[in-house]
């Protein structure tokens, strides 16, 4: 009898999590309750309950999401599963982004035996498909893709799925792959907008300096401007594209306030482009703030010492590396995947919280 009363608990927390697995976006307290069809405030028990274990992670806007625990959890599985020889692993440049993530793959490659092989595509989509092929003719497992672009991998996909080697996209999708990684770029956009919305007292003259041409950047712009519609005198007058480092950023700026000198504020699609506006503005001694996305330590560190970088919405690499690694490894072993679209969701990191958060790189 007390055997047949721990179950239903572990069934209803096991509901919850398949739920939120089943999703392609975290999901509020409201939504999982009408698709568990439990009590409400069963359902807020057992969120509160796996989110102090680590198994969900708790955005600021109240939604749940799977946490890194669980991810820690489906390595561990890994290990006791099917043997995994070789991993391909193709990305853009040498980054502090995608470094973290190759760190973050090398360890997961040791924790199972496997070699680990890593091209950097110098950003260049033919050198990626290239390399991408490569992989499929040296016969590896499954093969990583930090995408250079979201469009033109279609055909070396197309040989790895013919040769039944799966492609995971990591970061941002990959028309073509078998499934994707990515942080919930849409929601990072607009955690960033909304922080650089309020830094301005809802009125300003803004600039948009989007990235490369992937999904992830787009996705970042969109909620960057879904997050200031609601406010009409916050104003974009200026937009511009980097590429992923501060050099990038560096020549955005210097464009952007050659044409419009009276900027009140910046968005930038990744943390390095920020880094390198934020540089400009240093030395021109103008006070500007400055919002992005990723989480990285150069970044934080800015928002620490007072700008004029004042907000990121982070991203996990290794978390991503890791629900990328669960995928690829199930793919391989001939496995269903029910969700092929995992997005990780993102969080604000501000003077309010940055002395507590712990960045990447």
């Amino acid at each position: 009898m007390a055997e047949q009363a721990r179950v239903p608990a572990l069934r209803r927390a096991a509901v919850v999590l398949q739920r939120i697995s089943e999703s392609d976006r975290p999901m509020t307290l409201s939504e999982l309750t009408q698709r568990t069809g439990l009590p409400k405030s069963s359902v807020m028990g057992i969120c509160h309950a796996l989110t102090d274990e680590g198994l969900l992670a708790r955005g600021v806007d109240g939604t749940y999401a799977l946490g890194s625990r669980l991810y820690e959890l489906a390595s561990a599985a890994r290990s006791h599963g099917l043997a995994i020889g070789d991993i391909g692993f193709s990305y853009p440049v040498d980054e502090s982004f995608f470094v973290a993530e190759i760190a973050a793959l090398r360890a997961e490659a040791d924790r199972l035996g496997a070699r680990l092989h890593v091209h950097a595509a110098r950003e260049d989509r033919r050198t990626q498909s290239r390399q991408i092929e490569d992989f499929v003719s040296a016969g590896v497992d499954f093969i990583l893709v930090e995408p250079v672009a979201t469009d033109g991998l279609e055909e070396a996909c197309a040989k790895a799925r013919a040769a039944r080697i799966p492609v995971v996209a990591i970061g941002s999708a990959v028309s073509g792959a078998d499934a994707v990684v990515a942080t919930d770029n849409t929601k990072a956009g607009f955690l960033a907008g909304s922080a650089l919305v309020a830094t301005l007292g809802g009125r300003g003259r803004v600039a948009v300096v989007g990235g490369i041409p992937i999904t992830a950047n787009s996705d970042r712009i969109a909620g960057f401007l879904a997050a200031i519609a609601p406010h009409p005198q916050v104003e974009v007058v200026a937009t511009s594209h980097g590429e992923l480092d501060a050099k990038s950023g560096r020549r955005a700026a210097t464009e952007i306030l050659a044409a419009n000198p009276a900027v009140d504020g910046f968005f930038a699609a990744n943390d390095q482009i920020a880094i390198g506006i934020s540089r400009v503005l240093r030395s021109r001694r103008r006070s500007v703030p400055i919002v992005g996305v990723d989480g990285a330590r150069n970044a934080v560190e800015e928002i620490r010492s007072g700008g004029p970088i004042v907000a990121t919405a982070t991203q996990d690499p290794a978390a991503l590396v890791r629900a990328a690694m669960d995928i690829g490894i199930t793919l391989h072993g001939g496995g269903h995947v029910a969700r092929p679209s995992r997005y990780l969701a993102p969080t604000l990191v501000d003077a309010r919280n940055a002395a507590e958060y712990q960045p990447w790189g």
